[in-house]
């Protein structure tokens, strides 16, 4: 299925129906297309990039395989930061490691930059105990590990963005009932304000995500047009008649509707004309038909009157 849209210039693009889902090997390329062109808008406002990968105790796995923990420590992660000072906070879960293997790690993108040792010995200690009570930490013997790096190499960003937002549960047979459980659930949280100018460019064949993010806002990839869509979908092979060009993230673009030939413009009067014109010869013909009906009763009627005559005498 596909849904269309147009814009105001008669300009239309359409785009193919993903289901999002982690799992699907049909649509994950391009719904992880779509997902970095929804986020870089906003990370390309971050002139120093902060990183944080946060793993869990192998012991505290099992209580998070419910979507509901998933968003509450996530959201946790988002405040903590937000209360040391980061203006932009952005969290996305990676749900596996290896095939078969449960493993929830979040990752962070912040605006920050270098670290002294003790600031980043405090951020941790501070994420440890955010996440996991230290009473648990003590009992498993264990404890929550946080990873920090930071760049404003923009290819380096650009890496990391494609990684974060890539899909890590590859197989529903992995998980089936995990599978079913995190149907709906939003992975990706935002915090902060992100209104800031673009601070870095994207660079080199990462330049055709510039499209994409125009087309994620619901604008038109070259003219910038807003972009009407339809509100029901269309079977998919109706597009392919149509001769699409694919701009990637399964969206296309579509030859422009055609405006009706200049000779039909006045189409309305001409028919309106054309209808009064058979209505008169329409009328004419009545007109003619009920005079010579008229006409042959008055023969009928004078014959008959002779006839009477002759048949008196």
């Amino acid at each position: 299925m596909a849904i269309m849209g147009v814009t105001a210039t008669g300009q239309r693009i359409a785009k193919r129906v993903c289901c999002g889902r982690e799992p699907c090997e049909v649509c994950r390329e391009q719904s992880h297309q779509r997902r970095i062109a929804r986020v870089l808008p906003n990370l390309l406002q971050l002139d120093w990039m902060g990183y944080i990968d946060i793993t869990f105790p192998m012991e505290v796995r099992p209580l998070m395989r419910n979507p509901k923990v998933l968003a509450l420590l996530a959201k946790k992660v988002r405040r903590l930061l937000r209360r040391r000072g980061y203006r932009k906070v952005y969290t996305r879960w990676h749900f596996f490691g290896k095939p078969f293997v449960y493993h929830p790690h979040l990752n962070v993108f912040c605006d920050g930059g270098y670290l002294l040792p003790e600031q980043l010995a405090d951020l941790k200690d501070a994420i440890r105990r955010a996440l996991l009570p230290r009473s648990m930490a003590k009992l498993i013997d264990n404890d929550v590990n946080s990873h920090y790096d930071y760049t404003r190499d923009e290819a380096r960003k650009m890496n990391w963005v494609k990684y974060v937002t890539k899909a890590t549960f590859l197989d529903r047979e992995w998980d089936d009932q995990l599978a079913s459980m995190l149907y709906g659930f939003r992975n990706g949280g935002w915090a902060g304000t992100w209104n800031d100018l673009p601070a870095w460019k994207l660079t080199g064949t990462d330049k055709k995500y510039n499209a994409l993010i125009r087309l994620a806002k619901g604008l038109h990839p070259v003219l910038g047009e807003p972009i009407k869509w339809d509100s029901e979908p269309i079977p998919w092979v109706l597009i392919l008649t149509d001769n699409p060009i694919h701009l990637g993230g399964w969206y296309y673009r579509l030859p422009p509707a055609r405006s009706p030939p200049r000779r039909l413009d006045g189409l309305q009067d001409e028919l309106n004309r054309l209808r009064e014109r058979f209505q008169a010869r329409a009328k004419a013909r009545a007109e003619g038909a009920r005079a010579k009906a008229a006409a042959e009763a008055a023969v009928e009627a004078k014959y008959l009157a002779q006839l009477g005559g002759r048949a008196v005498r």
